[in-house]
Parts: structure tokens; C-alpha cells; sequence
């Protein structure tokens, strides 16, 4: 069984500044580097928040899952087992995915929509 992810205690204008960096090209490594710099409490928080943001627009832009469920594992072959790659990785993707369909979701229809609809 997969353990909940903790929700971060960020504020959301820092996960805006790490989505922004993360589409500008920024490194992940280097981000995570600079965030735990300002929240040295936070580790594994940080590392959590950079993956899931990272997944979120890889599979937003039509990556292969996977693809990212690898390149997610790769990341963190150095600091935990094969096993517990894998499973992170997992996590990982699975909060990314649940967060694409919340978006999906929660979606605005388009201004358009209501003047073209049947009533």
C-alpha cells in the first residue's frame, strides 16, 4: 500500500515560483538545491513538491507515463534503493495524474460555451 503524500506547507506563490522555474528549464536538482537553502526543515518536502510539479507538466505536455515514472526513478537511484525508487516514483506520478484530473475537472468552461448552449 502506497503512504500519503504530505501536503507541503508552502506558500502557494512558492509553488508558482517552482512551476516557473521548471518551465523556464531550470534544473530540478538546482531548484530543489536553492528551495531547501530557504527551507532547510523541509527536505524531504521540498524533493516532493519539485518531483510532483516536475511530473505535472511533463505529463501535461503529453509525455508517456512511462517515461516519466523512469526518469523519476533515475532521479533518485543514489539516495534510496531500487525498491524504494520505484515506489517514490509511483507516488510521485500518482499525485501528478490525480492533480491533472482535479484541473480537468475544476476546468472553466469558455465564455463561449453558455451563449451557444441549449436551454
Amino acid at each position: 500500500m502506497l503512504k500519503p503524500i504530505p501536503k507541503p506547507e508552502f506558500p502557494s506563490d512558492e509553488s508558482a515560483y517552482i512551476f516557473v522555474a521548471l518551465r523556464a528549464g531550470v534544473d530540478a536538482g538546482k531548484l530543489t538545491q536553492e528551495l531547501v537553502s530557504r527551507h532547510p526543515d523541509d527536505l524531504s518536502s521540498v524533493k516532493r513538491l519539485v518531483d510532483t510539479a516536475s511530473a505535472y507538466l511533463w505529463l501535461a505536455g503529453g509525455a508517456p507515463i512511462a517515461d516519466v515514472l523512469t526518469v523519476l526513478e533515475v532521479r533518485h537511484r543514489f539516495h534510496l534503493s531500487s525498491a524504494d525508487c520505484q515506489v517514490y516514483a509511483t507516488e510521485i506520478l500518482w499525485a501528478a495524474q490525480h492533480h491533472i484530473e482535479a484541473t480537468r475537472l475544476n476546468r472553466i468552461p469558455d465564455r463561449k460555451e453558455p451563449d451557444h448552449a441549449f436551454a
